[in-house]
Formats: C-alpha cells, structure tokens, sequence
C-alpha cells in the first residue's frame, strides 16, 4: 500500500519521504546487515532521492517514531521553528513543536495534531494551526500529519508536512479589517437616510399624499435592506476563523417574491423592459 503525503499544493509519494524513513531506520539498526549487495544500492538510490527533496523544498518535514521521538528534522522545518536539526532530532515532539490556539493560549499536548495521528491513526491536517518557536515567536502555519502504518496494521511513526503562512494570515486580517471599516463607514449615510425617510413617513411630522408615500415607502424598504446588506458584509468575515453562524428561518416565498418584484419595477420601467 503507497502513502501519499500531501505538501504545500502538491502531492509527493511516500516512496521518496519512505526512502528516508527506512534509511534512518536501518540505519539506526548497525547490528543488522543487508542480505544483498542489491539492497544496499537500493536504499542509498532512495536516500539519496530523499535528501535532494528533503533538504530543499519550502516545506518543514518532522519523522516521529511511534516512541513520540523526532528521527528527521529538515533545513525548512529548521528555519520555520528556530530548532537545528542536530538540537531536535532524539528529543520528544512535544519538546519542539509547542502549540497554540488562535488566541496565543498554549494546547494541551494530548490534543495536539501529532498526539490526534496516533491515537486515531488517521491524516490530521489544519489550516489554522499556530507554533511557538524556539525563541518564543508566534507562527501561522498549516499542517498536515500522516501516520505510517506498518503491515500489522499499527502506527510506526507520523510523517508531519508545514509551511509557514504568516504573511498570508496577516493578508486576511488586515482584509477583514478592511471589510469591517468600509462596512461601518457605509453603514453611516444609510442609517441617517433611513431616519430622514422615517420622519417624512410620520404623519405627525409631514404631510404628504398618497402616491408620495408609496414612493417613500419603497424607498424606506430599500434602505433598510441596504442596510442589512451592509452588515452581512461585516459579519462574513466571522465566516474565516469559524465565528460565523447560522439561523435559518421560515419565508413566505409570495410575499418575498412580491417584495422583490416590487422593488425591481422601477429599473425594470426605466429600461422599458414593462409598461
């Protein structure tokens, strides 16, 4: 059976990660010698093939054994969390990879994504994922682990894939502020236009026939939907880090349909599209 391990936006065979895998393996088990001339060369080929990728994708690769151990810690994975290879490589994960959740606040090592692979034996991956380095710094990243099951159908290890993305958590925060600031600015006019529109329709405080206030009504109408618009708009951004929810309601489709006939009449007429 072939693992695949996700990376960055593309997808790389375990067959080149597996070649490092088995590398260390064997390697960290002198006492055993290779049956044939053959498989040596064979396992150098995969080595070699592994160590070209390993060493220059983007991309942070971390082998943990199933003792909780870090067995490969690559030049990315170096850069990304202020750990050298030679400092995390025989340490525990949960000594190197310290996570946290979106409000800074530390999690609990059991609830981790290494932790979540092996117990569940399957893929973990998080988009929203957030690492303390080595020097304390907060890190945006997103993260996908494999666990690597041997024939006995048990987890030997997990293969962990990340990439640093905090310039483009960064974009989206800096997008949402935009959003809220534009929509609170628009929100403004809209709301001063709607008490003017509130005040005409006010019998005691004008006087004004019956086709004007037809008028005046559809405008008011308008308006208020102009508005919830407007706030639609600020609140989509919750739709990002998961605050945004949903309460769905009973329509009456007739009198929804009437509403928007109406509404569209005007500029229907005004292209003569109806007389």
């Amino acid at each position: 059976m072939q693992n695949i391990v996700m990376i960055g936006g593309g997808v790389v065979g375990a067959g080149v990660v597996g070649g490092a895998i088995w590398w260390h393996a064997i390697k960290s088990r002198s006492h055993v010698a290779a049956s044939s001339s053959g498989l040596e060369s064979s396992l150098s080929d995969e080595k070699a093939k592994a160590d070209i990728i390993l060493n220059t994708i983007d991309d942070g690769v971390v082998l943990i054994d199933n003792e909780q151990v870090i067995r490969l810690f690559n030049p990315a994975a170096s850069t990304i969390t202020g750990w050298q290879r030679n400092e995390a490589e025989g340490l525990d994960w949960r000594s190197v990879l310290k996570f946290m959740n979106t409000k800074g606040e530390p999690i609990d090592d059991s609830q981790a994504p290494p932790a979540k692979a092996l117990t569940t034996s399957q893929a973990v991956r998080d988009n929203k994922a957030n690492l303390t380095s080595k020097s304390g710094k907060a890190i945006a990243i997103t993260l996908s682990v494999s666990p690597l099951i041997g024939a006995d159908q048990k987890v030997k290890g997990l293969v962990g894939i990340f990439r640093d993305v905090s310039e483009e958590r960064q974009e989206e925060v800096q997008r949402a502020d935009f959003i809220s600031t534009a929509s609170h600015e628009m929100r403004t006019p809209v709301a001063a236009i709607e008490g003017y529109l509130s005040l005409a329709l006010n019998e005691k405080v004008a006087t004004i026939d019956s086709r004007a206030r037809d008028y005046l009504e559809k405008a008011h109408a308008s308006t208020q939907h102009l508005g919830q618009l407007f706030q639609d708009l600020l609140t989509s951004s919750k739709a990002e880090d998961g605050r945004l929810t949903n309460h769905p309601k009973v329509v009456e489709m007739g009198a929804y349909l009437e509403q928007l006939t109406s509404d569209l009449r005007f500029a229907a007429e005004k292209k003569e599209l109806i007389r």
